[in-house]
């Protein structure tokens, strides 16, 4: 009889675990949310890619472009409207979240144990990652080449080795050509499970075909775009390119924050001695060894990839999911989920865990003024520092527009009043067919709305970060174009809070060749970021 309640239990939380992994995606849908910053990347890969330009032919990137695959599908689809990109990234996060649970599986953590550690991991991680960008999404394709070299442990089939090794060097491979730091971590994530793989079976025959499966894959994603420009944009720590990646950075991230990486570190550790008891002999035995090592990889890497991928502030924080998986990995013979009432309590502490996104961006704003002393003469914890910060959030004039690209989206009321006088203007409504148009903003979506065709050739790039895919070359190629007057209509974004994202040296350029018509507000926060709209100057 306990029997068959056990199994009953176990079979409703296995759905339990397939509701979470197929419904909480799909929450962000139900909402209307603000433009984000760093969506136009995001739109325009997206676009060009889903009107058959051709990365580096067309365009220069300094990261790969399978990010964009997925989004110029949906767009050939759905249509190419930034709330498509929502779509994507809810496709996305069901694919993050099943990879997520079959790993695990894969380590044999039971299931009421592993559903608690995928709730952290959907709480913490997927779910507020609702916009598609590469820092995520090369993350699911690494998950993906780790599941497959985990499902290698044990195989013996050399079909099914081959197999694994190809699908797991697969997965390293495009992770690589969508993000250079996690997709190189990727690589050696999957390479060393893969060659514990070898050294156990006393054959090196997984890993060498993992090896050959990764150099077959890098030939297939990068030869046909070497006769274009890829050497030069593509960022391999080359000239003009640099690496974000130094030593004092690592130390000081590490040593002066990281609090809770270097805890989880120190609790791995006691753990890890606990379990052996003192015979190190058998820490390489593989239910011991895989889960650890994927615990202290995963914390490494955690701790380079913030502060090579410094944006967004919690890319990494993955790590939190994946530690409380392999640490009720060591305690699963001890933790009993099938009691229905033990599983809610633990489920119910993990929300009190992560109530701080959904409580700052939803229930304090609303609550805020009814419990809180806000008068300047009343010195409390909330008047005794003067609030000079501009930065914070403030939308409450942000508004879903009519316009195709934005529906379901919402952007300042500035915005779409500065859009519209773009849309009215003369040599607008005149050259709608052949209009000239550097785009150096945020509002790559004009390509569509007005529309333009948007500047193609291997000299120039998606986007126009200077330092990052912009470089002197560009200045002066940009800067030619524009005192040769090719342009009918230029967008200089002003952003004077980032260290000279677009470049100043080509709006000197501007300003010296074309008339300023008039700016209008960005969509992003902070709100001191303009948008300025030249034309040419009238001769003489």
């Amino acid at each position: 009889m306990n029997r068959l309640k056990q199994l009953k239990t176990t079979d409703s939380l296995g759905i339990i675990e397939w509701v979470i992994i197929l419904a909480t995606p799909a929450i962000p849908l139900l909402f209307t949310f603000p433009y984000r910053i760093n969506l136009f990347l995001a739109w325009e890969g997206a676009f060009r890619l889903s009107l058959g330009e051709v990365p580096y032919r067309d365009f220069g990137t300094p990261v790969g472009y399978v990010f964009w695959i997925l989004p110029a599908i949906f767009f050939k689809i759905l249509g190419p409207s930034v709330i498509t990109l929502l779509k994507v990234q809810a496709f996305i996060n069901i694919i993050s979240n099943y990879l997520f649970s079959r790993i695990f599986r894969q380590l044999k953590l039971e299931v009421g144990a592993r559903v608690v550690a995928l709730s952290i991991f959907v709480l913490s991680y997927s779910l507020f990652n609702f916009w598609p960008w590469y820092n995520h999404f090369v993350f699911v394709l690494e998950m993906a080449s780790l599941l497959f070299a985990l499902k290698l442990l044990g195989e013996n089939e050399n079909k099914r080795i081959v197999l694994y090794c190809f699908l797991s060097a697969g997965f390293a491979a495009l992770a690589f050509m969508t993000k250079q730091d996690t997709g190189g971590f990727a690589l050696l994530f999957s390479g060393a499970i893969i060659l514990f793989d070898s050294i156990k079976r006393k054959k090196p025959v997984s890993v060498l075909t993992f090896i050959g499966a990764y150099l077959f894959w890098m030939i297939l994603l990068i030869a046909p775009f070497l006769m274009y420009d890829f050497t030069y944009w593509f960022n391999y720590g080359q000239t003009p390119h640099f690496s974000r990646l130094t030593f004092f950075d690592l130390l000081d991230e590490f040593l002066g924050a990281s609090k809770w990486i270097k805890f989880y570190l120190v609790l791995i550790i006691v753990i890890l001695y606990y379990r052996l008891n003192n015979n190190w002999k058998t820490f390489f035995k593989t239910e011991i060894f895989v889960p650890f090592f994927i615990g202290l990889f995963i914390l490494f890497q955690a701790s380079v990839i913030q502060v090579t991928s410094y944006t967004p502030l919690d890319g990494n924080i993955y790590f939190h999911s994946f530690i409380f998986g392999v640490v009720l990995l060591q305690f699963d013979s001890r933790i009993v989920f099938h009691k229905g009432w033990s599983f809610f309590i633990v489920i119910c502490l993990v929300g009190l865990w992560w109530t701080n996104v959904f409580w700052v961006r939803n229930i304090r704003p609303k609550v805020k003024s009814y419990f809180q002393i806000t008068e300047v003469d009343v010195v409390s914890k909330n008047t005794y520092v003067l609030d000079n910060d501009t930065s914070k959030m403030k939308r409450s004039n942000w508004v879903v527009p009519k316009f195709e690209t934005f529906k379901g989206v919402k952007i300042p009321e500035e915005t779409i009043e500065g859009i519209n006088k773009i849309l009215e203007m003369p040599i607008v409504q005149r050259s709608k067919n052949d209009l000239q148009v550097l785009n150096m903003s945020e509002l790559t979506q004009l390509a569509y709305e007005i529309p333009y065709d948007t500047e193609k050739g291997i000299d120039h790039p998606l986007w126009y970060h200077q330092g990052v895919a912009f470089f002197d070359r560009e200045v002066q190629h940009f800067c030619s174009k524009v005192e040769n007057k090719n342009y009918d209509l230029i967008l200089f974004q002003d952003i004077p809070d980032l260290n000279n994202f677009y470049s100043y040296e080509v709006r000197d350029c501007i300003l010296k060749n074309y008339e300023l018509k008039f700016k209008f507000l960005a969509p992003r926060i902070p709100e001191e970021s303009y948008i300025e709209v030249y034309t040419r100057r009238k001769t003489q």
